[in-house]
């Protein structure tokens, strides 16, 4: 059981710390980081689209696919891919690092996510790698769960065939001076 004294919680950090740190310099010692980016992305890589894609009908819900049901997925992605490249440097080199850990198998399951690729994943072993990230005591994993799920609800939401969804009436329209 976890020790909560001071000295405690500093040992969980520096170790959960520690272990992030080896997952992802053993993940980009498999040539992770090296994978050039998918047909079309600037900076998405194949694994990437498939992890975030898996994760999205689960953290979007009901408002997922909606009307953009056949090119959701890629409208999502393509959004993901732009706003990601806005990000400076050290933000993106983390989220990369978070990508990058999602790809490789062990280090994968060691971080609480299933062993099989994401594609293959069901809707009820992504709620519960979620939820366990979500209400972990480990900060990293809360804060990757945070990350993740703004990404995406800020990349689907900033869609203009979402805002009837969400109650947005658009943006201001221009008036003419």
């Amino acid at each position: 059981m976890f020790n909560t004294s001071r000295r405690g919680f500093l040992q969980l950090s520096a170790s959960s710390a520690a272990a992030l740190t080896v997952g992802a310099s053993l993940a980009g010692l498999t040539g992770c980081s090296k994978v050039p980016a998918a047909e079309g992305y600037k900076l998405l890589r194949a694994g990437d689209i498939e992890f975030l894609s898996a994760l999205a009908p689960v953290i979007l819900n009901k408002s997922y696919p909606g009307t953009l049901a056949a090119e959701a997925p890629v409208r999502l992605t393509k959004a993901l891919d732009t706003l990601i490249g806005t990000l400076e440097d050290y933000s993106r080199s983390q989220l990369v690092q978070l990508l990058d850990v999602m790809q490789v198998a062990p280090i994968r399951a060691a971080m609480g996510a299933q062993w099989g690729s994401w594609s293959e994943a069901s809707a009820e072993e992504i709620e519960a790698f979620l939820q366990d990230w979500k209400t972990s005591s480990i900060q990293l994993k809360r804060m990757g769960y945070g990350s993740l799920c703004k990404l995406l609800t800020m990349c689907w939401y900033s869609q203009p065939e979402t805002f009837v969804s969400s109650g947005y009436p658009g943006a201001p329209k221009k008036i003419p001076a």
